[in-house]
């Protein structure tokens, strides 16, 4: 069973919900304010062609080129060595490089694909074929009872 709300907890309710609705329209009237605030100085400080201070732009000095201090130091590259030594006779052949001659290839599918017919049965189809309606069955994977629909293609092994 339900207990009712105490009279002074009804009676607050209203009061918290119109004090939290005050202070999220203030906050709203405060964020517009200082928005429109904002863009009209930015137009009035542009107009006049001032710029705030804090938007000036500041001198700086240009980037100092480091100096060495010391010795010099010059890359000297080494005359090359040549070196000949005497190597043992190889009895390795060198064999020629093979001409690759390029072979057209057909591939063939293994399966001749067969729209089923209004008329046509299974074994009707295996037997045009030279094929026992079991063999087209299993390659087609149908099961008992054999059924076929019209337009269906169905996979002939190539023989």
């Amino acid at each position: 069973m339900e207990r009712p709300a105490s009279p002074s907890t009804q009676a607050d309710a209203p009061e918290t919900s119109a004090a939290g609705t005050l202070v999220i329209v203030v906050a709203a009237v405060l964020v517009v304010a200082a928005v429109v605030f904002i863009v009209v100085a930015d137009n009035v400080l542009r107009a006049r062609g001032q710029i705030p201070d804090i938007l000036q732009p500041t001198a700086t000095a240009p980037p100092r080129t480091p100096t060495v201090s010391g010795p010099r130091l010059t890359v000297v590259t080494p005359p090359a060595i040549e070196i000949d030594l005497p190597l043992p006779e190889s009895r390795v052949t060198v064999l020629p490089t093979p001409t690759v001659v390029p072979v057209r290839t057909v591939r063939t599918s293994r399966y001749i694909g067969y729209a089923v017919e209004p008329g046509d049965t299974l074994a009707g189809i295996a037997s045009r074929f030279g094929f026992s309606f079991e063999e087209i069955a299993a390659v087609n994977g149908i099961d008992e009872p054999w059924t076929i629909q019209i337009g269906e293609t169905i996979l002939i092994p190539r023989r």
